[in-house]
């Protein structure tokens, strides 16, 4: 019992210590700060993509960016890809498509964080409610003796197998909160460098 009590209390110590990085947010799990939106001028100095320019209209650059935009693509591969493009791209050409290019790329990363971000909110509430209802049962334990019989026996039997299921529930919910922590910060950083990869190809000869 006092080796269950410990452990559930432990679990959640992280729970608050996570949530206590983004107060406004109480069902962000993640000690990572929540970046809700990525702006294109924060990754983006070159020149603007031409106004009213639509990427899905040239089937070979919106082939390319839905390509490359989905989460499980290797940073190394998409930079390939943006490089044989923009090769393929006269110089006029590329100031021109370039910018519009990464701007889809941000409309793109966008989605895939905003369904990762959704995910997380998820577990991040489901956790919260996990940790309410393994503090009921632990204040229930502590209130039925140890050495009682008859009916509060069964029930605090109940109690108990009920408390662990919760508290393995709550660290499994953990491990996938741990792994899935890193899915945004690792979509903006593949941005990042696949803005400097078009960025780099502007002046290119």
């Amino acid at each position: 019992m006092f080796c269950r009590t410990l452990l559930a209390l432990s679990f959640l110590s992280l729970a608050a210590n996570a949530n206590a990085a983004a107060p406004a947010d109480p069902d962000w799990p993640c000690q990572q700060r929540l970046v809700p939106h990525l702006a294109f001028a924060t990754y983006w100095a070159g020149p603007a993509p031409p106004a009213g320019a639509d990427w899905h209209a040239d089937p070979h650059l919106a082939a390319l960016i839905e390509e490359i935009s989905p989460r499980g693509v290797a940073t190394e591969d998409g930079i390939a890809k943006l490089t044989a493009f923009a090769r393929g791209l006269s110089e006029a050409e590329r100031a021109q498509t370039l910018p519009l290019a990464f701007a889809a790329l941000v409309d793109q990363t966008n989605e895939e964080r905003d369904t990762v971000i959704s995910r997380l909110k998820a577990l991040g509430a489901r956790q919260r409610s996990l940790a309410k209802r393994i503090e009921s049962d632990e204040a229930a334990l502590q209130a039925t003796p140890a050495d009682a019989g008859g009916d509060a026996a069964a029930e605090r039997a109940g109690i108990a197998e009920r408390h662990d299921l919760l508290v393995r529930s709550y660290h499994d919910i953990g491990e996938t909160i741990r792994y899935a922590c890193q899915v945004p910060s690792d979509l903006d950083a593949r941005l990042g460098a696949y803005a400097r990869a078009l960025a780099g190809q502007l002046g290119a000869k």
